[in-house]
């Protein structure tokens, strides 16, 4: 008698834990979502979570919010993300160097794998080394002959320490035999003014951040960060045929989470409706204009690639012997 009351009260439970789950899926949402930006805006996170915002609520019918909250190399924003409620209201777009930090900094305020809830990749995005307009230089060749006339006397700009600018920059610097002086920055947009100034002399960028720029000769275009030349620019060599470097790639990637916890129908329900508005014309236009490569895959795929990224960047600065931030 009493097992089989305690049987019923669990059959019981199951059925109303279930019969939750379909009523929060059912109703979500039912107010504004949040989406974090841990950089600057104007970077390639920053571009990602607008288009979004700006297409999401007509499917959803709730507004979408985008908060950018630099700091850290990502890691004020990011945690922000990791602490919030699970619930699918807050939200956030991380880039590369989410991934790359764990690598330089071991005492996180976060798991970067195992404290979210990826719900997809959104894109991934061309990088390119850019020069100051008011240097000689016109290709990566050519500055890496001043650099090596010049040692510890050059200038070039990252996201911060632990980013996958500031490591781009490092493994450059290892395998072309030259010495720079890091100059971190919180966000694309101040170090790219320091840039067109000459203050600074050359860096790693995202193609949509720094397209314009180049565009309008305010910048150098020195080479292509990835393993093949841009559509974008094909006359352009990329690093690895200017410095010989057979295996570097320096491209990056934006991947919308929320926090661990997250009820997957939630989860579900956000990465359907995000691949969705990549899907829109204007859309999937506006982002590949800018150097964006849609991705959309599940949010199985987004967590098995940021896995095996954190894993290929701490490989990376342990072979190149960088120093991590304890």
């Amino acid at each position: 008698m009493h097992f089989r009351f305690v049987r019923q009260l669990v059959l019981a439970a199951i059925g109303a834990f279930q019969f939750s789950a379909a009523v929060h899926a059912a109703e979500f949402p039912e107010r504004a979502i949040t989406i974090i930006v841990p950089y600057a805006n104007g970077g390639q996170g920053d571009i990602i979570a607008r288009a979004i915002a700006d297409n999401l609520p007509a499917r959803i019918g709730q507004p979408v919010i985008v908060v950018n909250r630099p700091g850290a190399n990502g890691v004020i924003g990011t945690t922000a993300v990791a602490q919030a409620r699970p619930d699918g209201y807050t939200l956030g777009v991380v880039v590369a160097s989410h991934a790359v930090s764990p690598a330089f900094n071991a005492h996180l305020p976060f798991d970067s794998v195992q404290d979210f809830a990826p719900i997809t990749t959104a894109a991934l995005t061309e990088m390119v080394v850019v020069g100051a307009p008011t240097m000689a230089p016109e290709n990566l060749k050519e500055f890496i002959a001043l650099a090596k006339s010049k040692p510890g006397e050059l200038v070039y700009k990252s996201a911060g320490p632990g980013s996958n600018s500031h490591l781009f920059s490092e493994w450059l610097q290892d395998a072309a035999g030259i010495r720079l002086i890091h100059a971190p920055y919180k966000g694309s947009g101040d170090s790219s003014r320091d840039l067109v100034a000459g203050v600074i002399h050359m860096g790693f960028d995202t193609l949509p951040g720094v397209k314009g720029y180049i565009a309008n000769k305010q910048m150098k275009l020195l080479a292509v960060g990835g393993p093949k030349r841009s559509t974008t620019f094909p006359n352009v060599p990329t690093v690895a045929e200017y410095a010989a470097i057979p295996d570097f790639q320096a491209n990056t990637w934006s991947m919308v989470l929320a926090p661990k916890g997250t009820p997957s129908d939630v989860v579900n329900e956000l990465n359907r409706e995000i691949i969705a508005v990549f899907q829109i014309p204007a859309v999937r236009q506006r982002l590949e204009n800018t150097g964006a490569q849609i991705v959309g895959n599940t949010p199985a795929q987004a967590r098995d690639m940021l896995a095996q990224q954190v894993k290929f960047y701490g490989e990376l600065v342990k072979r190149l012997d960088l120093k991590v931030t304890n």
